[in-house]
């Protein structure tokens, strides 16, 4: 009998992880960002991320970060963000100094800024509750 009960809830456990009850079932909710930064100039092996953040500052709710290869484009993807509105920041860090802000040299920009890499006025990046929605932008130098 004890032998047929431990089978039982040993089976019943993996009848209930498989059914989606792991982790791995949070990453299929919400709506995917993607898009394409366009770089001022080819640079490669420079760490970069892009941030979809609420408010401006150092808080973002999602990003996704590499290294530049020698092209002028970075195509980037985040899966599982929640219908809202935001913004959203790309930045190179040229001279790999760290840190979270830029320094002169360095690449950044906004979705919807007006050329000289700064914030818009408020967040435009408006992400559906499901599905994919595409934000490009082209970054600047830093001044």
């Amino acid at each position: 009998m004890r032998s047929f009960l431990s089978t039982n809830v040993v089976l019943t456990l993996l009848l209930l992880l498989g059914s989606g009850c792991g982790s791995d079932a949070m990453s299929t909710t919400g709506a995917t960002v993607t898009g394409t930064l366009t770089l001022p100039a080819a640079t490669s092996g420079k760490p970069y991320f892009v941030r979809l953040m609420t408010t401006l500052g150092t808080t973002f709710v999602a990003e996704q970060s590499g290294t530049t290869t020698a092209n002028t484009t970075l195509s980037y993807s985040m899966a599982g963000a929640a219908a809202g509105t935001y913004f959203v920041l790309g930045f190179v860090d040229v001279d790999s100094s760290g840190g979270t802000a830029s320094t002169t040299g360095d690449y950044r920009g906004w979705y919807g800024h007006t050329g000289d890499g700064n914030p818009p006025a408020a967040a435009n990046a408006t992400v559906p509750a499901t599905g994919t929605v595409t934000f490009d932008f082209g970054l600047v130098p830093a001044p």
